[in-house]
């Protein structure tokens, strides 16, 4: 520190006072006591927006909700929130008046349909032998169609409703359709559940979805497929962009879809989204903007020194880097160690 105080004395007594842009002439000596260190500026290729605060979700696409078809008791809760569970491994069994109905409703649905498939048969016959008229033939052949319609309701009914093996009558299953994890449990041990009530909710293992806000200023930069970093080193992409701007908070929901098995629903994280870069958007190390009269600039090389040139920060990073906008051109060399010095001294030039 001693040592930069004394260069940058030394720089003012020889230097008068410049105009912005005009070229600062330093020494070789007035570069080591100053430590500048120059490096190239790059185009940029995206705007990162970090630190976003971010809420987990289960996915909307890989979720599932499991409901009951009949309403009962619950007597055996078979799996617990955070469970991996796969798909048709039951869930939780439930004594039900309906389902105990539903055997017998279905047996006598069966054999109303193989009278009635028989008659219909009988009567097509009798009909082609000119015995019955067509229009007997036809009655026949409608209450088949409703016999079999009945029988099918039942059959799905019976379906969403597996009764599991020696188990009591009344007894039916809820079973998981997917492959996932339970996110999800609202049913317990000894209590009623109404017909189609939420018994569970069912999420993929090996994928999230992030709720993000953003500022409203970004809003017409967004779009479905930016990418997205979480915190630990996951990546996604935009599944949805808000298409209204909250009033009080004047930030836009996005919705992003993460591949992990790290983060659960409910989670609070932090994200980073990156947008697309303007035009000549440059990258560049923190280190190298200098603050002057309010405005950021970059101290480009120039022939036997610095040029200070005005520039627009667009966004900064908490990793030490910038995105701007400006006349310097990708690829030119700018100061990216001692801008701050350089800021500070009288400037004059050659």
């Amino acid at each position: 520190m001693r040592r930069l105080l004394m260069g940058l004395a030394v720089m003012a007594a020889v230097l008068p006072v410049c105009a912005a842009g005009q070229e600062i002439v330093l020494t070789a000596a007035q570069r080591q006591a100053l430590n500048i260190k120059v490096g190239k500026v790059e185009a940029a290729t995206s705007l990162p927006l970090d630190g976003l605060p971010a809420t987990v979700r289960a996915p909307h696409e890989g979720s599932a909700v499991v409901t009951a078809p009949f309403a009962g008791v619950v007597v055996a809760v078979l799996a617990r929130e955070g469970q991996a569970v796969t798909r048709n491994q039951p869930l939780v069994r439930i004594q039900s008046r309906e389902a105990m109905t539903l055997g017998a409703d279905l047996a006598a649905a069966r054999g109303d349909y193989r009278v009635a498939d028989a008659q219909a048969s009988r009567d097509r016959q009798l009909h082609a032998e000119g015995i019955i008229p067509a229009g007997r033939m036809q009655a026949a052949e409608a209450r088949r169609e409703a016999a079999a319609a009945r029988l099918h309701e039942l059959q799905a009914a019976r379906s969403t409703a597996p009764t599991p093996a020696g188990g009591a009558p009344g007894i039916y299953e809820l079973r998981a359709p997917l492959d996932g994890r339970v996110v999800e449990r609202a049913v317990r041990l000894g209590e009623p559940i109404e017909t189609l009530a939420k018994a569970y909710v069912i999420a993929r293992r090996d994928r999230v979805m992030l709720e993000l806000h953003l500022p409203a200023r970004y809003a017409h930069a967004l779009r479905v497929g930016l990418p997205v970093h979480v915190e630990g080193g996951t990546e996604g992409k935009v599944t949805e962009t808000g298409g209204a701007i909250d009033a009080p908070s004047q930030t836009v929901l996005v919705r992003a879809e993460v591949v992990t098995e790290h983060l659960l629903p409910g989670q609070q994280t932090t994200a980073t989204l990156l947008l697309p870069a303007p035009p000549h958007a440059l990258s560049v190390s923190s280190s190298a903007l200098a603050e002057r009269d309010g405005r950021y600039v970059l101290f480009v090389a120039a022939a036997k020194g610095f040029t200070p040139v005005p520039v627009t920060l667009l966004v900064q990073t908490a990793d030490g880097h910038s995105v701007v906008s400006g006349t310097v051109a990708a690829g030119a060399e700018v100061v990216i160690s001692g801008a701050g010095a350089l800021k500070a001294m009288p400037q004059g030039g050659g």
